[in-house]
């Protein structure tokens, strides 16, 4: 749970001050793997826990999802990297794992790697319907 809110912190903070610019198709099959050792690096502060490597997908997609739902980073952040998130019990046959966090705004689940790659392949058309909402609901 610790390594999923250092990794959302790391991934959020690196892409937030960056100028938000047009979704591309390429932009929804973008993964990015981030190294996190114990002692930081360039890029990563030292932490408490065993070497691991966070991977984002998507992040400049998520992002435009973020921004067109209003949530503020620092919102986002507050709300999932603060306070220990809380871990819900699974009955389903996945093995996923569920967190909430303390304010009850967000849920994290972990995916394996196939349902990783059917929920990417889904992404593209979420967006578009976002786009078609927005179009549809511009009034003179």
């Amino acid at each position: 749970m610790s390594g999923i809110q250092f990794g959302l912190g790391v991934a959020i903070g690196s892409i937030t001050p960056k100028e938000q610019k047009d979704i591309l198709m390429k932009d929804f099959k973008e993964v990015q793997s981030t190294w996190c050792p114990r002692n930081g690096t360039q890029f990563t502060p030292a932490h408490s826990q065993p070497d691991f490597s966070f991977i984002t997908y998507a992040p400049k997609a998520f992002r435009y999802f973020r921004d067109a739902y209003g949530i503020k980073p620092a919102d986002f952040l507050l709300s999932l990297c603060t306070s220990p998130l809380q871990e819900l019990s699974n009955p389903g046959a996945s093995g996923s794992l569920f967190y909430l966090s303390p304010d009850d705004n967000f849920i994290i689940k972990t995916v394996s790697h196939s349902e990783t790659t059917a929920l990417t392949k889904m992404l593209p058309g979420y967006f578009l319907v976002r786009q078609l909402c927005d179009i549809v609901t511009i009034t003179p």
